[in-house]
């Protein structure tokens, strides 16, 4: 088993190469919720939280270690009707 030492917390360039995309493209998919934000007071990402998302975006099964709280279901339910209705209307 091999050990990663490398840091767990990333800044946004570094989480947009982590995700294989630029990093605009990566603020872009924290604004549309695809990406979990900066953790409150930082400008850091967490590594687990984004291998989370990408596990729930590409449909992968949540293992019962990891399993979605109350809050989790409902921000991933209400961002789902938010999807299906479209963009805001201003």
């Amino acid at each position: 088993m091999t050990v990663d030492n490398s840091p767990r917390l990333i800044g946004r360039k570094e989480a947009a190469a982590y995700c294989g995309i630029s990093p605009t493209c990566f603020s872009m998919w924290v604004a549309s919720h695809k990406m979990p934000p900066a953790i409150p007071g930082t400008r850091k990402w967490d590594k687990r939280a984004i291998d989370a998302k990408l596990d729930e975006i590409s449909g992968l099964e949540v293992s019962a270690k990891q399993a979605e709280t109350g809050l989790q279901r409902w921000r991933r339910e209400r961002d789902k009707k938010r999807r299906a209705c479209g963009p805001p209307q201003f």
